[in-house]
């Protein structure tokens, strides 16, 4: 299916990331990951093996992320998978300085990385961006977490409209079995598991699935996918 391609994955270090760049390379593309930690991508390049090459990029840099572009020339996909730091308080307890640096990596960074990708995208290719399903269910410490996902999910489909025919979609996930940067919310997420439709947590490449079927679908735009597991049914 992406044979031939090329396949830029944000985040592709770890988690829904690297499972949409393992599936990526399985189905014939070439695939570049990025993230801000080297030591992180070069073990998940020796993981990875295939056509797969590393780029260090901070997203909140526009600079950074301008020259991440230059480097990595000409591709098909897009695949924003950026995992930060969330604020994890109650509305009255997060930090506003926390929640604007959070805002800046997930939304922003985002933002950034479509607006540049411009360039460099072939065509008939597309973008994808990560949500989540605090953007229609929230839960308690997850005020910022809600908004900057409603956030990307809105942005997504605003610009699918001007940026056509480049494709814009966005993946939204609910609780995966994954590491995260929050201590404590991998436990947190754990004790949902038996509370949820399914009675467990996703795995990450039954969510990177979603990003290969928006990959390869050419008439699917501005188009919201839940893969949640039934949390917000």
């Amino acid at each position: 299916m992406l044979k031939n391609s090329k396949v830029l994955v944000i985040g592709g270090s770890s988690g829904i990331g690297f499972a949409v760049a393992q599936q990526s390379l399985n189905a014939g593309a070439e695939v570049v990951i990025a993230s801000r930690s080297l030591e992180k991508l070069h073990a998940a390049a020796k993981q990875l093996g295939g056509r797969v090459t590393v780029e260090q990029v901070d997203v909140s840099d526009e600079h950074a992320v301008i020259e991440l572009f230059h480097r990595v020339g000409p591709f098909d996909h897009l695949a924003a998978t950026i995992k930060p730091r969330l604020p994890s308080g109650k509305f009255l307890e997060n930090e506003s300085a926390e929640v604007v640096a959070a805002f800046d990596a997930k939304f922003w960074g985002q933002y950034r990385l479509a607006k540049h990708a411009l360039r460099h995208i072939r065509t008939n290719g597309s973008i994808v961006f990560t949500s989540g399903v605090a953007s229609r269910r929230s839960y308690p410490g997850y005020s910022a977490v809600s908004a900057m996902n409603a956030a990307i999910e809105a942005l997504a489909s605003a610009i699918a409209i001007e940026l056509a025919p480049i494709r814009v979609n966005t993946v939204c996930p609910g609780f995966v079995d994954a590491d995260s940067p929050i201590p404590g919310r991998v436990d947190y997420v754990r004790k949902l598991a038996p509370s949820l439709p399914l009675n467990r947590l996703g795995a990450t490449n039954e969510i990177a699935d979603a990003y290969l079927y928006l990959f390869g679908n050419a008439y699917s735009t501005g188009s919201v996918i839940v893969v949640d597991g039934g949390v917000t049914c």
